[in-house]
């Protein structure tokens, strides 16, 4: 199954100067089920820096989350205000 991430620009900046910078868009094949928490780990991205997921214009509640099918995420970083 085909797992597509679109990152947020709050989480990109996050990982710009890491050794594996990441993708705005990333495409993920995923050979089983998998919980989102799973996915963002194959993905090289720590859960704890995404405080909202997206899914079919709706705010996901739980990295425990299962993804059975095609599907696209959109992965929110952590904002800052003043």
């Amino acid at each position: 199954m085909k797992v597509t991430l679109k990152l947020s620009e709050s989480l990109l900046s996050i990982y710009k100067e890491t050794e594996k910078p990441l993708q705005e868009i990333m495409v993920l094949n995923l050979e089983k089920p998998s919980t989102l928490r799973e996915i963002l780990i194959k993905a090289g991205i720590n859960p704890l820096m995404v405080p909202m997921i997206i899914i079919k214009n709706q705010r996901c509640q739980s990295l425990d989350y299962s993804i059975e099918n095609d599907e696209t995420i959109t992965l929110i970083g952590p904002l800052a205000g003043g």
